[in-house]
């Protein structure tokens, strides 16, 4: 623990949190990135730890939104049911990449980026282009 930067990492932590109640995003699009920001953490060990985190303040929102009546419990039903067996999978074969510290970290930010390139494109008619 001592080689972490508590302040930093809680600075990261309220930044990431204040974006994923916000925007409902995936958390793991944050923390991760954070957590490598933050720290030199492999990417492997940094995508353990923010699945604890995701959950803790992911839990928090999901049960505002909840209390809210803003929660469709069928879709909720088969997202986490998918996302069980996905789970399952991914974890697999994060442990296979994380040999190849590279290879993890490209796959990773690929995906963020063509998420980032969906919600832009989705999104293009607010951006008045």
């Amino acid at each position: 623990m001592d080689k972490f930067n508590g302040k930093k990492l809680t600075l990261f932590g309220v930044m990431t949190g204040l974006a994923s109640g916000f925007f409902g995003i995936g958390g793991g699009f944050l923390v991760v990135p954070s957590l490598l920001a933050a720290t030199n953490m492999a990417i492997v060990e940094a995508i353990g730890t923010s699945l604890f985190s995701v959950g803790a303040f992911g839990l928090t929102t999901a049960l505002n939104y909840s209390l809210s009546g803003l929660v469709n419990w069928f879709v909720v039903l088969a997202l986490v049911c998918g996302g069980f067996i996905g789970g399952i999978f991914g974890t697999i074969v994060a442990k296979r990449l994380s040999k190849q510290r590279q290879a993890l970290n490209y796959i990773f930010s690929a995906v963020v980026i063509t998420v980032a390139i969906y919600m832009i494109i989705k999104n293009a008619d607010a951006l008045n282009l």
